[in-house]
C-alpha cells in the first residue's frame, strides 16, 4: 500500500525530508515560505499514511525554521499588517 496514490510523491518526500537536515538552515525566509505553501497544498490531497506522515513531518520542520528565522520585529510587522488585512475585509454575512 505504501505509495500506492502517487508511488513518485514517497521518492519526492524522502528527498524533502533529507533537505530539512541540510538545506533548509541555508534557505531565507521567502524560501522557506514557498517551500511549505507548496508542501500545505499536498495535505488536501488523497495521501496514504506514509505519504501524510512525511507531509506533517516536513511542514513542523519547515514552520520550525520560518519561526527561528523571522526576526521578532518583522513578526510583529507581519502581525500588525495581517490584522490592519482583516479589518478591511467584510464580513461574509454583510455582503
Amino acid at each position: 500500500m505504501t505509495g500506492e496514490r502517487y508511488p513518485d510523491l514517497v521518492s519526492a518526500l524522502s528527498k524533502e525530508v533529507k533537505a530539512t537536515e541540510s538545506d533548509y538552515f541555508n534557505l531565507d525566509e521567502i524560501q522557506l515560505v514557498r517551500r511549505y505553501d507548496k508542501l500545505h497544498e499536498l495535505e488536501s490531497r488523497p495521501l496514504d499514511d506514509e505519504q501524510r506522515q512525511l507531509v506533517d513531518f516536513i511542514i513542523r520542520a519547515l514552520l520550525s525554521r520560518i519561526e527561528y528565522k523571522i526576526s521578532p520585529s518583522f513578526r510583529h510587522q507581519l502581525e500588525e499588517e495581517a490584522q490592519q488585512t482583516n479589518f478591511q475585509e467584510d464580513p461574509t454575512w454583510a455582503k
